[in-house]
């Protein structure tokens, strides 16, 4: 197996459970970025920074950017579950599927009962079509169905239906498909972002974690990177992330201490983390009115491309 893409579906099982009670709370509070990494310890233990490899975003991870406190459920926003059936080429479904989960995180995280099973039937469906059905299967649907009512369940199955099928190609190094499939999830959950905002001047709090989101990226790139480039899936996946890529690289990242704390209170069983975070507000990136306006006309460019398959 391998051990970078192992690394990475431990960081990817822990960020969600970390991020669900602040999104749904809708809280308000310093905008301060904290990344929670998984870590394999080798023998000898930790020796350096360069343990922590690589973060890619998860539906989960990119929803904790909308300011839930003042934001409305928008259903037009969300992609049609009547298109699934017109995505036929491999990359296009995988990145679909992306799309679709992030949907279903968005649905679940609003209570939206009856569109989160919708949503769910079609992340299924299309798992199936690419050969990762076994990750989202019956049980799991059976279970959304009997939990309908409960708020905190539908968010729960639909980060299961994701960390399942990142299990799954993990023990089937099947890394080109995360890449494909994550680039979907974050190019979806950016495009809720910005299409949420509607005052610039008064969303001081989700414009703060969407330039965040210049971290993630960062780190998306550097494992995507590594991924078999022989693939043209996967650089054409990256080359249509470039203009938001460039777009993050030139937003301002003020001084700042940023802290490295390692947390040892994990289970025996469970990953180790270290939380990576900035020393004050001074540490953050910012987004002004004219990156804002750039990065949404990106974002929804590429979304666009995304969901015309």
């Amino acid at each position: 197996m391998n051990r970078k893409f192992s690394v990475i579906t431990l960081i990817v099982m822990l960020v969600p459970v970390l991020l669900v009670t602040g999104c749904k709370s809708g809280a308000k509070g310093t905008s301060t970025l904290i990344e929670n990494v998984g870590i394999i310890e080798e023998p000898g233990g930790i020796e350096s920074f360069n343990q922590i490899y690589y973060l890619y975003p998860s539906p989960a991870e990119m929803l904790s950017i909308i300011d839930m406190g003042e934001m409305d459920y928008d259903e037009e926003l969300l992609h049609s579950i009547d298109q699934a059936d017109n995505y036929i080429n491999t990359r296009a479904k995988t990145m679909m599927l992306g799309v679709y989960m992030t949907d279903l995180a968005y649905a679940a995280l609003f209570g939206r009962h009856e569109a989160t099973l919708d949503y769910l039937e079609v992340v299924r469906s299309l798992a199936e079509e690419i050969q990762i059905d076994e990750a989202v299967d019956d049980t799991m649907l059976e279970k959304a169905r009997s939990n309908v009512e409960y708020l905190d369940s539908l968010y729960s199955i639909s980060n299961d239906a994701f960390m399942n099928i990142l299990a799954y190609c993990d023990r089937n190094e099947r890394s080109n498909t995360v890449v494909m499939l994550s680039a979907g999830a974050f190019t979806e959950s950016l495009f809720l972002a910005v299409n949420l905002i509607d005052n610039y001047e008064e969303a001081y709090h989700s414009l703060q974690h969407l330039a965040d989101q210049k971290f993630t990226i960062d780190n998306f790139m550097t494992f995507a990177e590594k991924v078999n480039t022989d693939d043209p899936n996967v650089t054409t996946t990256l080359n249509d992330l470039k203009r938001i890529k460039a777009l993050y690289d030139n937003i301002n990242l003020s001084s700042g201490a940023i802290s490295i704390t390692k947390l040892n209170e994990a289970e025996d069983d469970q990953p180790k983390k270290l939380v990576i975070g900035g020393g004050s507000s001074e540490s953050q990136p910012t987004l002004t009115l004219k990156e804002f306006e750039e990065l949404k006309a990106a974002v929804i460019e590429l979304r666009t491309k995304i969901v015309e398959g």
